[in-house]
């Protein structure tokens, strides 16, 4: 079972016996089986015949219509979900389970923000970084041995702070850098881009987790209230290395994104101009929808990373013998 991502500007989306078919005109462009789908997320233009959606919604295939940055306009559920008893299930984890997801993520976020601070000094600047490298692997290690999700939360806020001093410095030379991230407001073009790149993931994310049934309220690491929905904050932090921090670092080496040019102060804080907004999610969107090899070593859009961490996430807490398969880059 697989999400499937719409992308096209224009066309149809249309069914033919179990065949979901996309089409513009006469020409057909695309076909897939129906039942192999558990979800299908519109991102194009593309038009979704009433047929289809009707088949959708008898096969509890939700649909979710997505901005090309990535956040949900709305959705398309039937109402009777098959993961309707998931939640409940969710909130019956033991604290020992809880604990074991939690150290697999964290773990994660600092494994990926390494690759990050090693890719970004592959053309020199490498000594600068190496002391934080090995502080970084140490922190990792301990986080197999974490006793509690407050001594976890204090591994991973040390590795993000080491992480966030070392990125800061290898972009100084192109004016983005930093010595410490300040987020409210934000006081450098760097913490602008952080908060409007991971408020989209976090829109991403939330919408993903609501669709396999879970509740995104009832976290594993981070602590839920009516106000913070917990789960999300979980799941994206290996993601903010997997996928953010990579991309803005890319906007800024090939010179897409300039301090001078597409930021502004406002507020007693800096923020992206409209043209800097816009021209993030052009960027994104297409960074986004570039097919890579996946965790299940199958290709798909980058998007579908989203999808398969929560798809993982879902597994364990029907079956909390099924390990968290967390996103690694390499």
């Amino acid at each position: 079972m697989r999400s499937l991502y719409l992308l096209r500007p224009h066309g149809t989306a249309g069914i033919e016996g179990e065949q979901l078919v996309v089409s513009s005109g006469e020409q057909e462009l695309d076909r897939m089986s129906l039942p192999l789908l558990d979800q299908i997320l519109v991102l194009g233009h593309l038009q979704l015949t009433t047929q289809l959606i009707r088949a959708c919604l008898r096969r509890g295939i939700p649909i979710a219509y997505l901005t090309s940055g990535g956040q949900c306009l709305g959705r398309l559920q039937p109402l009777e979900s098959g993961y309707r008893h998931r939640s409940r299930r969710q909130a019956e984890l033991s604290a020992a389970q809880r604990l074991a997801v939690a150290r697999r993520l964290v773990a994660g976020k600092i494994a990926n923000s390494r690759v990050v601070l090693q890719r970004f000094t592959r053309r020199g600047g490498r000594p600068a970084v190496e002391s934080a490298l090995r502080r970084l692997a140490q922190l990792q290690a301990l986080t197999a041995k974490a006793p509690c999700s407050n001594h976890l939360r204090g591994l991973e806020g040390a590795a993000a702070a080491l992480y966030f001093r070392s990125f800061g410095n290898l972009l100084e030379g192109d004016g983005f850098g930093f010595a410490v991230r300040s987020r409210r407001p934000p006081g450098t073009p760097f913490d602008a881009l952080c908060g409007f790149g991971y408020g989209v993931l976090w829109n991403a994310l939330l919408l993903r987790v609501e669709l396999r049934g879970l509740d995104p309220y009832v976290g594993v690491l981070h602590v839920g209230s009516a106000r913070h929905a917990a789960l999300v904050s979980d799941l994206i932090e290996p993601l903010r290395t997997y996928l953010v921090d990579p991309f803005h670092g890319q906007l800024i080496r090939s010179g897409q994104l300039r301090a001078e040019e597409h930021f502004e102060p406002n507020a007693g804080g800096v923020y992206l101009s409209e043209t800097g907004r816009r021209l993030w999610l052009q960027a994104w969107s297409a960074f986004m929808a570039e097919p890579i090899i996946l965790c299940d070593g199958n290709t798909g859009p980058r998007w579908e990373v989203l999808d398969q961490l929560v798809q993982s996430f879902a597994r364990f807490v029907d079956d909390p013998e099924q390990p968290l398969l967390v996103p690694l880059r390499r």
